[in-house]
C-alpha cells in the first residue's frame, strides 16, 4: 500500500503556524450528506472529518495515529 505523499505546490506559509478557523470549517462540514446507514450511526459526520482533518493537519498519516 502506498503512503500518503503531499502535494507537490509550494505553499507560502508562516514558519511559526498558521490559523484555522474551526468554526467556519465546522460550518462548511454541516453542509455535507451524510450517506451512512443511519441505524448503528454512533457520531455526526460532521465531527468525523473534523477529528480526522485535524488529526492530518498535526501530521497523522494513519487512523490509528489519528485516533491517539
Amino acid at each position: 500500500m502506498a503512503k500518503y505523499s503531499a502535494p507537490t505546490f509550494e505553499v507560502n506559509l508562516d514558519p511559526a503556524g498558521f490559523v484555522i478557523d474551526l468554526d467556519s470549517l465546522y460550518a462548511h462540514l454541516t453542509q455535507l450528506k451524510d450517506s451512512r446507514d443511519p441505524r448503528g450511526v454512533r457520531y455526526s459526520l460532521v465531527t468525523i472529518l473534523l477529528f480526522l482533518l485535524l488529526g492530518k493537519f498535526v501530521g497523522q498519516d494513519t487512523l490509528s495515529g489519528i485516533a491517539d
